[in-house]
């Protein structure tokens, strides 16, 4: 009985032994709830320096991790968007000691590449400029001497088939001024170059650029509304100049001028009597390069309309054409200030 409490109650039991024979047991008695502390105290203090080492291990884990893994990703994302919005000057770190080290060197190549590419094409687009404006000088120039000359001999010239013929030859100087100019303003859109500088102008100026554009006297205006229009005088001029030599090159009627004031825009129409052009050509006919039936055998390049209206764009309004009163017209709508 004693043993067996001794047992529950976790005595320390020794045998009691003399010359080999069995004399008893010793039983001594433990402080139950101090070797349970120590016992708790001991296994609490494994726990703690495992968990303690084990989150040393996650923690170096996730340090490399980050600085290995997630850091070199995040930083390829961000150079990423550089080369997406145009920064190629910004180079990417290379570190071959991360996964992304061979990547890394690759993509900062690519944008050494890129970045090459880029100033090559400026430069290029530079030189067609540079080019184009050159030819057209150098074409502008003869033209107007040309031109010029024509004006004057006509003045002086008494016999009538004379004045025809220089007539014709002042109007074909217009129509070569007129292309030449496209081709320009042309080379200046593809390159996102072409820009329309928008000021306050009074309506009126428009019954000038007209006069002056209808050297054949072909214009039937009924004058322009008066207001205040947002325009870029030149582009505007640019764009009547336009307007007016396709009309005498395709419709070679009388070109009605008429306006009026339509809520924030200022409408002006442009209608000959020359038939106007098919149906099916009228969607078209404002791209570049594309010609109607009716141009067949007519001098040009497509460019006229189409140069028109992206000028017309440029300056925050727009241009419309259609068939009306028999014959084409183009109608222009201008932001009134």
């Amino acid at each position: 009985e004693d043993l067996g409490r001794a047992t529950t109650e976790r005595y320390t039991i020794r045998d009691i032994e003399r010359d080999g024979e069995f004399l008893g047991r010793l039983l001594i008695e433990n402080d139950l709830d101090s070797l349970r502390s120590d016992a708790y105290l001991s296994y609490r203090a494994a726990y703690i320096i495992a968990v303690a080492i084990q989150s040393i291990i996650i923690m170096a884990f996730l340090a490399w991790t980050y600085f290995s893994i997630v850091k070199p990703f995040e930083d390829l994302r961000e150079f990423a968007s550089d080369v997406a919005g145009g920064n190629l000057e910004k180079p990417l770190k290379m570190d071959r000691g991360n996964l992304f080290g061979a990547f890394t060197e690759s993509f900062d190549i690519m944008r050494s590449e890129l970045n090459d590419a880029r100033q090559k094409e400026y430069e290029a687009q530079r030189s067609k400029i540079e080019l184009v404006a050159q030819l057209s000088h150098d074409i502008k120039t003869p033209v107007a001497s040309i031109k010029a000359m024509g004006e004057v001999l006509e003045a002086r010239s008494e016999d009538e088939k004379t004045k025809e013929r220089l007539t014709s030859i002042v109007s074909k100087a217009d129509q070569i001024d007129v292309m030449v100019s496209d081709l320009f303003a042309a080379t200046l859109t593809d390159l996102n170059m072409l820009e329309a500088e928008n000021t306050e102008q009074e309506s009126s100026i428009l019954n000038g650029i007209i006069r002056d554009a209808d050297h054949m006297d072909l214009v039937i205006s009924e004058g322009i509304s008066e207001c205040i229009i947002m325009c870029d005088k030149l582009r505007t001029t640019q764009v009547i100049n336009n307007i007016i030599s396709n009309s005498y090159k395709y419709a070679e009627t009388a070109i009605y001028v008429s306006s009026h004031i339509d809520e924030d825009s200022l409408v002006v129409s442009f209608t000959d009597r020359g038939g106007g052009v098919s149906e099916d050509d009228l969607p078209m006919i404002t791209k570049r390069f594309r010609r109607g039936e009716n141009s067949k055998g007519k001098p040009g390049a497509g460019l006229g309309l189409a140069i028109a209206s992206e000028l017309m764009e440029k300056m925050g309004g727009d241009l419309e054409i259609s068939n009306a009163d028999g014959g084409f017209r183009v109608t222009l709508y201008f932001r009134i200030a």
